[in-house]
Formats: structure tokens, C-alpha cells, sequence
């Protein structure tokens, strides 16, 4: 099984160039039963029980680097174009641009200069990682159909799970026109033009009922499921749906991937031999991101370490994670869930919105060191978290529309810290609520780059050269 799952690895080592995934198109976008490009070899070497098996594992393994792995992975770079993080080179001088600080700076051209490397950048490598995901599951998904023993088609369902979370993760990253091409388990491929920010957040939610219909025998992919459900239900706007998607999620629910015990895989958060700077936790990034270690709040805590940016200021780190780089990641949660019932609370008048804030903080448990047990097996490949009581000083009622909007999204931004949803919040802020982008981003002066925060509020889509059908974004707008 080692032996198959190297060579399934192999395979799509280059499959994100033509844009993996599913989705509806036009007929003249597809191209199928055609000869297969040269770095995807021949399915059939997969096509066997023990082969669907290695392919399932190895969507799992491609989820776990895409979503939080060290090097090209969502939970940084969603968290450094937000106000969470900054870019390792920051404090450069002028006129100097890191890998990273375009995406830092908000100042990222869809058309990249000459010769630079397009899948080389921080949002470019991050794109071709999730991708490849969605690409891994559905070669992985079509192969369980047809070669796998009935009592195994249940892994489906966690594969629709990691594919809608692929979705969203896009949806929440990049401008609007993604193309979600296809790769089949035969080998067949066919690539399809942009869909749009809300055409993607519509096929996670179909993706997501799909795992919970097919896994329905596993309560921890069927909440893991609803929580995704209704995370692209309220990017929708859809608010008494998304409630109604997490209105039986546990409270002590969680699901986190493991970064233990896997040699060669680590967490983002890694600082160790060869790291010279980690991404600093930001604190009030440009004139008006949000205090996170100034605040001293205990979910967004952070450490000096033994670093420094380029211009001498420390390096904090955050403290829910380990520098060695083996801290789980949650990827959702009760906690969540409920932040997601308040906002719907909120949107409909119900004062209970606070309250179930104040539950949350008086009440309720919070993630500083996930539950560290691992192994390769399906289920514990997620796990739940472990917790602890919250016990932060309840809130009062600002006493205003505006204020109270402002109030549940530094909830949301503090619960969920450093997990991959402020980046996806700070759209929604301008998208379905109409704050202006230069209140919701950081502004003001950027120290290195252009010297300045740009207007960029979503990244570009880089590496679909190999695409006819994709001609760039169609809109940069949240």
C-alpha cells in the first residue's frame, strides 16, 4: 500500500496547473477523453481496492499541508493579507518587495512581471496547493465508487467534506472567476472557465450535503460538514439557513488536523532550524487592524521569541501554537457554531445574540493546545480538541447597530484566531454588510514595499497558463 500511495502521490505532484475540481460549465469548455498531459501518468496504477485506499490518504495528507502545513498553505496566507499576521521581511526598506509582502501590503498585480515565477508567490503557491486537493478528491472519490468494497464507500463522504472546505478556502482567498477544472479517475480532464466568489460558496454547500448524507454513520464528518455547511451559507448571505445547518453542532465539538508525529510535515507556526524569522503575530496592523496582543485577551496571546523583523522589533508568537510546529490546527468547532447562531441572532433583531456571546465567554471552552494525539488512521486523522473554561468578563451591549456588527466580528476574529476565518469575515464585513474596505483592511503607511497598504482586498489567480478557457478575474471586489 506504501508502494501505491508514493506512486498516487507522484501522479498529481503537478495536477494543480490545470486548475483540479468540479463544477458545472458551458459544453464548449470541456475537454475530455483526450491524450493526458505529461505530468499525470497513467491512472490505472491506482485502480485497484488497495489504490482507492492510498488515494483516500492522500487527499487527507494534501488537505492537511494546503490548509495549515508549513510552506504553501491557507491558514498564513489568508491570516497575513487579513490583520492577523505579517510577512517574516517586514521592516525592509522601501522600494524592497519580499515573496510575501505583496500579499502584506494589499498590493498584488493580477499580471505578474516578466519572467517571476507564477506559482512561486505566496498566494500563487497556496492556489496550486488547494487545487490540487480538489483534484486528489476526485480521483480518490471516483476510485472508492468503483474499485473500493461497499463497506468503505463511507470515506466519500469525508472526501466531499475536504472538497468543500477546498471551496471555501478559494472562495474566501481569491477574486472571483476561479476555474474549477476536472480530473477524473480515469484520467479524463477538462478545463472550465471562472466561476464566480458565489458560484463556489454554492457548490461547497451541495458539497457538504453530499457528506452528510454519505457519512451519516460518523457524527464527527457529519458536524465537521454542518459547520462548513453554514460557513458558505452566511458568506451567501443566507443567515436562517446557515443557523439551521449548526443547530445540532455539540458545543464541545471540534475537529482539528494533527501536525504529530508526520516526519517532514509541520504547522505554519513552525520555528526551528532554518526558519530565520516566523510570521509575527500582528497587533493593530496598519492604523486599524485589531489588537490582538496589545488587548492581552488570552485567545490571541502572544510571546516574543528569539527573532526579530528586519528593522529590530520582536517577533511575537502566537500561544496557542507550539514552535515546534506539531500544534493541530481546528478547523471547526462548537465554538463556532455558535458565534455562527449569534450573527444570525443579530441579523434578525434577537437580543440573543449577547447572550450567547456571554455563554461562550463565561461558560464555554476555548482552544489553546488542541488535543495532540495523532495517527494515520480515518478517523483520528481529525480529532477534537481539548479544552478549557473561558472565563472572560461577559459583555455589554454597545447600544448600536454599527457598534454591535463591530463587537461579534472581534468575537468571531479572537475565537478563531490563526484558523483560516478572518480573511473570509473581513470580505463578508464589505460584501454583506457594506463597511467600507478601508475600515474593515489595514491602512496607512507599510513599512517596506510601496511604502503604503494597497486596495487589494482578495488575491489574484496565478498558474492557469495552461488553461484557454480562464482570462483572469472578473471582479477583485470582496
Amino acid at each position: 500500500m506504501r508502494a501505491v500511495a508514493q506512486v498516487w502521490l507522484r501522479a498529481f505532484a503537478g495536477a494543480a496547473l490545470l486548475g483540479l475540481g468540479v463544477m458545472a460549465c458551458s459544453p464548449e469548455r470541456v475537454v475530455g477523453n483526450a491524450k493526458l498531459p505529461p505530468d499525470i501518468p497513467d491512472p490505472t496504477a491506482v485502480q485497484t481496492p488497495a489504490g482507492a485506499v492510498s488515494a483516500y490518504h492522500g487527499a487527507l495528507a494534501h488537505f492537511h499541508s494546503a490548509f495549515g502545513g508549513e510552506g504553501s498553505d491557507f491558514v498564513s496566507a489568508s491570516g497575513i493579507l487579513a490583520d492577523e499576521l505579517q510577512v517574516e521581511q517586514i521592516g525592509v526598506p522601501i522600494g524592497v518587495f519580499g515573496t510575501n509582502m505583496r500579499l502584506d501590503s494589499r498590493t498584488m498585480p493580477e499580471v505578474l512581471n516578466p519572467g517571476f515565477n507564477e506559482r512561486g508567490d505566496a498566494y500563487g503557491s497556496v492556489y496550486a496547493a488547494l487545487q490540487k486537493v480538489r483534484g486528489q478528491v476526485a480521483m480518490a472519490r471516483g476510485l472508492l465508487t468503483h474499485y473500493a468494497p461497499d463497506s468503505l464507500q463511507a470515506l466519500s463522504g469525508h472526501l466531499y467534506v475536504l472538497e468543500g472546505y477546498a471551496e471555501i478556502f478559494l472562495a474566501d482567498l481569491y477574486c472571483s472567476g476561479i476555474p474549477l477544472s476536472t480530473v477524473d479517475f480515469d484520467g479524463d480532464y477538462t478545463l472550465r472557465a471562472g466561476s464566480s466568489t458565489s458560484d463556489v460558496y454554492r457548490l461547497a454547500v451541495t458539497l457538504f450535503d453530499s457528506a452528510i448524507t454519505l457519512a451519516a454513520d460518523s457524527a464527527r464528518i457529519v458536524n465537521v460538514a454542518r459547520v462548513g455547511k453554514a460557513r458558505a451559507l452566511l458568506a451567501l448571505a443566507e443567515y436562517d439557513q446557515a443557523a439551521q445547518a449548526v443547530a445540532e453542532v455539540p458545543d464541545d465539538f471540534r475537529y482539528a488536523v494533527s501536525y504529530v508525529n508526520r516526519p517532514g510535515s509541520r504547522s505554519f507556526a513552525y520555528f526551528g532550524p532554518g526558519v530565520a524569522r516566523p510570521y509575527p503575530v500582528a497587533d493593530r496592523e496598519g492604523e486599524n487592524g485589531l489588537d490582538y496582543i496589545s488587548s492581552h485577551d488570552p485567545r490571541t496571546a502572544a510571546t516574543p521569541i528569539a527573532a526579530t523583523t528586519y528593522d529590530g522589533r520582536p517577533i511575537y508568537f502566537p500561544n496557542k501554537y507550539a514552535t515546534t510546529g506539531d500544534s493541530p490546527i481546528v478547523l471547526a468547532s462548537g465554538i463556532e457554531a455558535r458565534l455562527i447562531e449569534a450573527e444570525v441572532a443579530l441579523q434578525s433583531g434577537d437580543a440573543g445574540w449577547l447572550t450567547t456571546l456571554n455563554a461562550l465567554r463565561t461558560d464555554g471552552t476555548y482552544d489553546t493546545q488542541p488535543d495532540a494525539q495523532d495517527s494515520t488512521s480515518v478517523d483520528t486523522l481529525w480529532h477534537a480538541g481539548s479544552g478549557g473554561t473561558a472565563g472572560l468578563a461577559p459583555l455589554a451591549d454597545p447600544g448600536t447597530p454599527a457598534a454591535r456588527l463591530d463587537l461579534l466580528f472581534r468575537e468571531r476574529a479572537f475565537w478563531l484566531f490563526l484558523t483560516g476565518h478572518r480573511q473570509g469575515d473581513m470580505r463578508r464585513l464589505i460584501r454583506n454588510y457594506g463597511i467600507e474596505p478601508g475600515r474593515v483592511y489595514p491602512t496607512g503607511p507599510y513599512p517596506g514595499g510601496a511604502g503604503h497598504y494597497g486596495t487589494d482586498v482578495t488575491a489574484p489567480i496565478v498558474g492557469e497558463s495552461s488553461n484557454p478557457y480562464f482570462h483572469g478575474c472578473s471582479s477583485r471586489s470582496a
